[in-house]
C-alpha cells in the first residue's frame, strides 16, 4: 500500500469502496425509504457530505508496440479495460509498429510531443533524452517509503547504474523473466551414473569427472566447445564459462574497485584459467575441435552420444535431451516410424543433468550475466501530474496488479491449479486474436512500466523441462555483470573488437599449447592498443555518473 501522503491518488479506489458500503444501509433489517418519499436526516445529511466524490480516471498517453500486422482494436481489449478500472486510470495508446518504435518515439522527442510514459531502447538515447530535460527527475521521488513495490523490483546498485549525472529519470526494466544469467553446465546423466560419480559442484569434483569419462568411454568427448552461434564470435564468452568462473575471471567483463577500473581479460588470475585449460587440452579432456567447429556441429557430437559436457542456452536443454533419446532409439531400433517422438517437455529430463557454476578450490566463482536491464521508463517531463503518474507505475507493481498486466484475468487468461500457474492457450482465436465474444484480450500488453524482476510466477508457467533449466539459469548466485555498462567510452566503441579478436587468438593458442608467455605479451599490447585509454574513460564517465 502507498503511504497516507499518496493515498489521494488513488482516491477513486478507496471512494468506491466508501460508497458501497454507504449505499448498502438500507439492507441491514430495517424498513428503506423512497428517497423520495422520506427526507434524509441531518445525520444521514452530514454523512452523505462527508462522503468524497470519486475521483475521475486519472488520462496519460502511452505509445505502444504493437505487431500491427495482427487484428487489434484497444477499446475491444477486455484485459486494458480490467487493468484501466484496478488502477483508476485511461490509458490512450498510439499504436506503432514493434519494427518502427524506435523511429517514431525519436520523431515524437524531436517534435516535443512525448507521451506521459516513455519507454527507451536504447541507454545512449536514454541519457541523451535525459540530459535535454525530457524527462520528470525521479530522485527524491523513489524511495524505501513512497515507493516500496518499485525498490523492491529494483535494487538500489541498479537505479546507480541507470542514474545520468547523478540523477534518476526512469525505472530500469529487463523484459520477460527478469535479469540474469542463462547458461547451464550440461552433461550426460547417464553417463556420470555409469561412472559411479554424481553431478559435480567443485571443479576438482568436475576435472575428476571428465577423468574418469576420458578413461571408461574412449569415443566420448569429456567436454565440448565452439566458437560461434548466429554468425557471432563466441569462443571466449561462454564455451568455457564454468572454467574461467570458478578461477574468479570471465572474458571481456570489465571490473570496478573504488572507481578504478580493470578487465578480467589482464587479470592474474586468468592467467591461472588458462593453464588449467591448457591441461585440460593436453590430456583430452577438450574436443581438440572447439576453437573451429559451430554450434550444429557440436549437436551433431551430442546427438550421436559423443559428448559428455557443455555449456548449454537454457532454452536449448529440452530439445538436446530429445535428441540424445531420439539417437539412443535409433541405436536400438525402438524408434517410431515417422522418426519422432512424442512432446517431451513436460517430462523430467531423461538423459541430461544441468547444474550451475562450478566452485573453485577457495570456494570461487563468477558466472557472465548481461547487463542488468535493456530498457527504462520514464516519464514526461510535460506530463499533467507526475507524481500521479509515479504513484500509478507504484500500484501496478503490487504482486496482485502485475498479476494482472502479465498474465491477465483469472479464471480466462490463467488458471491456478494444484499451486501452479497455467495459461489459457486456446482462449483466442488465431486468424482473429479475438475470443469467443469477440473480445481481444492482450496479455503482457500493458505493461507501461513493469518490474525489473521479471514476470511473476513466469517460471511455474513453462513446462517442466524449460522450468527446471532457466531456474538453474538464473538462479546462479555467483552472477556478475560487466562494471562498463551503460557508461561512456568511445574508445570502448572503436576499439574493443579489435582488442577481443586479439584475446581470442592469444587465448585459443594458450589452450592449445602455446608458452604462457603469450599471456604477458598480450597484457601489454591490449594496454596500449587502446586499453588503458578504455580504463582511463570508463573511470571518467563513473565519476560523472555519481554526479563527481
Amino acid at each position: 500500500m502507498l503511504k497516507t501522503k499518496k493515498a489521494g491518488v488513488f482516491a477513486a479506489l478507496l471512494a468506491g469502496i466508501i460508497m458501497v458500503t454507504g449505499c448498502s444501509g438500507s439492507n441491514n433489517g430495517g424498513p428503506s425509504a423512497s428517497p423520495a418519499s422520506s427526507p434524509a436526516s441531518p445525520a444521514s445529511t452530514e454523512a452523505a457530505s462527508a462522503t468524497p466524490e470519486a475521483e475521475a480516471p486519472y488520462t496519460f498517453k502511452w505509445l505502444k508496440a504493437q505487431d500491427i500486422s495482427k487484428p487489434y482494436d484497444p477499446a475491444k481489449d477486455v484485459v486494458k479495460q480490467a487493468i484501466e478500472e484496478k488502477l483508476n486510470i485511461k490509458i490512450i495508446p498510439e499504436m506503432v509498429d514493434v519494427q518502427q518504435y524506435k523511429t517514431k518515439l525519436n520523431l515524437k522527442m524531436s517534435s516535443g510531443d512525448i507521451p506521459d510514459v516513455v519507454r527507451i531502447d536504447f541507454v545512449d538515447d536514454f541519457q541523451k533524452y535525459a540530459q535535454q530535460g525530457a524527462f520528470v527527475d525521479l530522485t527524491d521521488l523513489i524511495n524505501e517509503q513512497d515507493t516500496p513495490n518499485i525498490m523492491r523490483e529494483v535494487p538500489k546498485e541498479v537505479f546507480e547504474q541507470a542514474k545520468v549525472n547523478g540523477k534518476i529519470y526512469g525505472i530500469p526494466y529487463q523484459g520477460g523473466p527478469g535479469a540474469g544469467y542463462r547458461w547451464d553446465l550440461v552433461m550426460r546423466k547417464d553417463y556420470l551414473e555409469s561412472i559411479g560419480t554424481q553431478t559435480p559442484q567443485t571443479l576438482d569434483e568436475y576435472y575428476n569427472a571428465l577423468k574418469k569419462i576420458k578413461a571408461e568411454k574412449k569415443d566420448v568427448i569429456p567436454l565440448g566447445g565452439y566458437t560461434a552461434q548466429i554468425g557471432e564470435q563466441k569462443y571466449a564468452n561462454n564455451s568455457f564459462d564454468h572454467i574461467f568462473g570458478a578461477f574468479g575471471v570471465t572474458p571481456g567483463f570489465f571490473t570496478e574497485t573504488d572507481g578504478k577500473f580493470s578487465n578480467y581479460d589482464i587479470d592474474p588470475r586468468m592467467k591461472d584459467a588458462l593453464l588449467f585449460l591448457q591441461k585440460m587440452y593436453a590430456e583430452g579432456l577438450i574436443d581438440k575441435e572447439f576453437a573451429t567447429i559451430k554450434e550444429e556441429q557440436l549437436r551433431t557430437k551430442l546427438y550421436s552420444g559423443k559428448l559428455f559436457s557443455w555449456m548449454g542456452w537454457w532454452s536449448t536443454a529440452n530439445g538436446y535431451d530429445t535428441m540424445v533419446e531420439t539417437g539412443e532409439l535409433v541405436k536400438k531400433g525402438e524408434l517410431a516410424a515417422d522418426g519422432t517422438l512424442p512432446d517431451q517437455s513436460t517430462e523430467p529430463y531423461k538423459y541430461l543433468t544441468l547444474t550451475g557454476s562450478l566452485v573453485g578450490a577457495d570456494g570461487t566463482a563468477v558466472a557472465p550475466m548481461g547487463a542488468p536491464f535493456s530498457q527504462i521508463n520514464a516519464i514526461s517531463a510535460k506530463t499533467k501530474d507526475p507524481k500521479k503518474v509515479l504513484a500509478i507505475i507504484e500500484e501496478s507493481l503490487s504482486e496482485e496488479n502485475q498479476m494482472l498486466t502479465v498474465w491477465g484475468i483469472e479464471g480466462a487468461d490463467y488458471k491456478v491449479e494444484n499451486g501452479l500457474l497455467k495459461s489459457v492457450t486456446d482462449l483466442v482465436d488465431p486468424q482473429t486474436m479475438q475470443d469467443k465474444d469477440g473480445n481481444f484480450r492482450g496479455i503482457q500488453s500493458y505493461l507501461f512500466a513493469p518490474g525489473l524482476k521479471g514476470w511473476p510466477r513466469y517460471l511455474e508457467s513453462l513446462p517442466l523441462r524449460a522450468s527446471e533449466a532457466l531456474d538453474v539459469a538464473i538462479n546462479n548466485k555467483y552472477q556478475i555483470t560487466d562494471a562498463s555498462n551503460y557508461l561512456e567510452s568511445p574508445t570502448k566503441i572503436a576499439k574493443l573488437v579489435e582488442l577481443n579478436t586479439m584475446r581470442d587468438s592469444v587465448f585459443t593458442q594458450i589452450i592449445m599449447g602455446a608458452d604462457i608467455k603469450k599471456f604477458d605479451e598480450f597484457t601489454v599490447k591490449w594496454k596500449s592498443q587502446g586499453g588503458d585509454q578504455i580504463l582511463k574513460e570508463l573511470e571518467e564517465s563513473f565519476k560523472k555518473k555519481a554526479g563527481n
